[in-house]
């Protein structure tokens, strides 16, 4: 008769205990453990013993060898009645008397279980280790910056009762923050923003008695250093996945608000962009070399064997520079905007200004109907007369699209057929005719 691998009891002892709740363990180890080894009949345990509840707690997956027979606390309180799933013992209590018992964790009031082996106990902690990192994986991405001078102590409710007192200071609190965004003009989105309102809480609940905020120069200096290597720090695994993945660098002009000219560099993967910095080239003539420069050091930075091409414009000097990385890095390609292209053929193919005469005579009328309707958006826009009789008939406003925007003529159309009926009734209304 095969001895039971989990008590040492006769295969025949242990087949006449049936397990509870419909959920009953295996009743032969010899139907288990034929041609197994001890891991393999661990294994084979608890896939017959454990049930997943509906409630499952990926966080807590012990809970899955136990059925839960009556809550015992009072109120919220997380103690209930269990049997175990594996020696079919009852105990009481929350989820660490469990661990303690499948665990087999003294000192905890509950008795070790008996049927655990070390290969069982062996698997339940691989299955803590596995909840516990994909607990760590969900946490919020959020590296706390390093506090000057404040305690770390638990952040303490505050009750309803409690927020009641004090409602003069409050509100010359509330007013003072309102009054800071009056004065200084800042956007009301700003109290919407987490980091606005993690502030105040932090100050409030740690009670930092005598605090007063950054000055002017510690936020552009220290605390924007810090600000930078936290942002870092959260970039750290976008950065892991280069070498797999591949990266192209995109790279491409702008002006800022003070019309300085900028040259910035993107690091694009599939999981996402990262901006490398932007430079300031102002005073500097955008030869193919200058540009050529710029790429390379670029490249070098984030590791030329882990760029895959460099994505520019179509601009001549641009694919000059293109052609110079290609040269020193043989497996680096460079490849023109795809947008950018699409919107030079498309130009080239709608303004009917081919060399060859009116090659595309056909398409003229699109250049018509985007230069008419650019003049009446002017004729009213720029004319407040005439902008209030159009603000009078339509909800819809002008969409005032930047030039560097490639489908801003589309756009514009667009919005001409939805306000197509207004200017029909601004045109032949009394007021128009007047005017």
């Amino acid at each position: 008769d095969p001895m039971d691998y989990r008590t040492g009891s006769s295969s025949a002892s242990a087949s006449a205990s049936s397990h509870p709740s419909g959920s009953p363990a295996p009743n032969s180890a010899t139907d288990l453990s034929r041609g197994t080894s001890g891991p393999a009949r661990a294994s084979n345990l608890l896939n017959a013993c454990r049930v997943i509840p509906p409630n499952d707690n990926e966080n807590k997956p012990l809970w899955r060898y136990v059925e839960l027979m009556e809550k015992t606390g009072k109120g919220q309180g997380g103690n209930v009645r269990f049997r175990c799933r594996l020696c079919g013992n009852i105990m009481h209590g929350s989820y660490s008397r469990v661990k303690a018992h499948l665990l087999k964790v003294g000192s905890n009031g509950v008795a070790p279980c008996p049927k655990v082996t070390i290969d069982v106990l062996s698997q339940l902690h691989d299955e803590m280790a596995r909840a516990a990192a994909v607990a760590e994986r969900n946490l919020p991405k959020d590296i706390p910056l390093p506090a000057e001078g404040a305690s770390r102590g638990k952040r303490r409710a505050v009750s309803a009762i409690e927020s009641s007192f004090n409602s003069d200071t409050r509100s010359n609190l509330d007013a003072l923050i309102a009054r800071m965004f009056y004065t200084a003009g800042i956007p009301f989105n700003v109290a919407r923003n987490p980091y606005f309102r993690k502030a105040f809480m932090f100050a409030c609940n740690n009670a930092l008695g005598g605090y007063s905020p950054p000055s002017y120069n510690k936020l552009r200096t220290t605390l924007l250093v810090q600000e930078k290597t936290h942002v870092e720090r959260l970039l750290n695994p976008l950065k892991s996945t280069w070498p797999v993945k591949g990266v192209s660098i995109v790279s491409d002009g702008w002006s800022d608000a003070q019309r300085r000219p900028l040259l910035n560099f993107l690091a694009v993967t599939e999981d996402g962009p990262m901006f490398l910095r932007a430079i300031n080239t102002e005073g500097e003539i955008k030869r193919k070399e200058y540009i050529a420069e710029k790429m390379i050091a670029v490249i070098e930075d984030v590791g030329p064997k882990n760029v895959v091409q460099v994505i520019t414009d179509n601009a001549a000097n641009c694919r000059a520079a293109g052609l110079i990385v290609e040269q020193r890095y043989s497996h680096i390609f460079w490849t023109p905007c795809v947008v950018h292209t699409l919107n030079l053929a498309l130009k080239n193919i709608c303004a009917a200004k081919s060399s060859s005469g009116d090659a595309y005579e056909e398409f003229q009328w699109i250049t018509e109907v985007a230069a008419d309707s650019s003049f009446i958006k002017n004729f009213i826009m720029n004319h407040s007369m005439r902008l209030s009789m159009f603000n009078e008939f339509s909800k819809l406003k002008f969409l005032a699209i930047v030039d560097t925007r490639f489908a801003s003529t589309i756009v514009m159309l667009k919005r001409f057929r939805a306000i197509k009926e207004s200017l029909i009734l601004m045109v032949v209304s009394e007021k128009w005719n007047s005017y």
